[in-house]
């Protein structure tokens, strides 16, 4: 899971870009699934959960060009709050 938050009022650019994603990540070794929420009482605030099958494959893509190619599409002029930017990994347990 990533989260970050926007500074500039740019939440609407922001998740356009998500929605209009080229789906780069998609076709990595050990991709899953990507779910992008935003929650309703603070819309500036950006939740990225994506599924591995693995920790190993997220880590190989993440740390690989994949990985910038894939934040290409990032909004020109888009600023995050400072310190607010998270990533963290959770183990799956049950749904």
């Amino acid at each position: 899971m990533s989260r970050f938050v926007i500074a500039n009022d740019m939440q609407a650019e922001v998740k356009a870009a998500f929605r209009e994603r080229p789906h780069l990540v998609d076709g990595a070794p050990g991709f899953v699934h990507l779910d992008v929420l935003s929650p309703l009482d603070a819309p500036g605030e950006i939740w990225i959960m994506t599924y591995w099958t693995d920790a190993a494959s997220y880590r190989a893509w993440h740390h690989s060009h994949m990985y910038r190619d894939a934040h290409k599409g990032i909004p020109k002029g888009l600023k995050l709050v400072p310190g607010e930017a998270k990533i963290r990994e959770f183990e799956y347990v049950c749904g």
